[in-house]
């Protein structure tokens, strides 16, 4: 083992295998890694079993079961074999076509962790190897790239702006644009709420194999009916004389 792990990590210490997920951040909306995540099925499924996590009985507190959410290589290859046996629905993964050596999974573990996305969390001695497990660099990562949504958002505000005054000649291409800067702001208002809820949650998802992403797309899609959103999709189509 070199000096560099040595200084880094114990590598007897197995309590940080079950710690190390209470230090991470809550939420990280990704921005800049998002392609590495699409690119491969897989490394969708290395995310999603990092987020599961194993239920086991604590070798640091025998008498509790817990959430152990740092894996080996080996332990998450496995996980994959059980989601495709389940044919578990997993975003866009066709399990009919999946398939996956060891060998290959260790080379989509170094993509996610030079893209930041998951972290060696310790590198623990067993038996006669030295043995990486990996872990989530924060509990929920959000793919959804906010900008890139605002973007398609303004360019539909944008062209109604265009369009309105020669619908009606009362209508204000300014008032459509002002519109628009109201739903940025009440979308960007959700983070926190998402935050806020997630951390209610924190003691049962400590208890359960629940991967955090799904609460927190579960949490995002009830936010779609925020009296807010609704008020405000109401005042536009008032002010554009729409009837649906």
């Amino acid at each position: 083992m070199s000096d560099n792990i040595n200084k880094r990590f114990n590598p007897k210490d197995r309590t940080i295998l079950y710690d190390f997920w209470n230090s991470l951040p809550k939420i990280k909306f990704v921005k800049d890694a998002e392609k590495v995540y699409y690119s491969h099925t897989a490394r969708q499924a290395i995310l999603k079993a990092l987020g599961e996590g194993i239920k086991e009985v604590s070798t640091i507190n025998t008498d509790k079961a817990v959430i152990r959410r740092a894996l080996s290589a080996h332990e998450i290859f496995n996980r994959i074999k059980v989601y495709k046996e389940e044919k578990r629905d997993i975003q866009a993964i066709n399990w009919d076509d999946f398939d996956i050596s060891l060998h290959n999974l260790y080379f989509h573990i170094q993509k996610l962790e030079d893209a930041n996305l998951i972290q060696t969390v310790t590198i623990l001695r067993e038996g006669r190897h030295n043995v990486s497990y990996y872990g989530r660099t924060a509990q929920v990562l959000i793919f959804r790239i906010d900008y890139e949504e605002y973007d398609r958002i303004k360019d539909a505000f944008t062209a109604m702006a265009k369009l309105a005054p020669h619908i009606n000649s009362t209508l204000s291409s300014e008032e459509i644009l002002d519109f628009y800067d109201k739903y940025v702001r009440i979308g960007q208002s959700h983070s926190g709420i998402l935050f806020e809820r997630l951390a209610e949650f924190e003691k049962p998802l400590q208890e359960t194999d629940v991967d955090p992403v799904d609460i927190a797309n579960f949490i995002e899609l009830l936010l779609t009916v925020n009296p807010s959103f609704v008020k405000l999709l109401g005042e536009i189509t008032e002010y554009l004389g729409l009837k649906f």
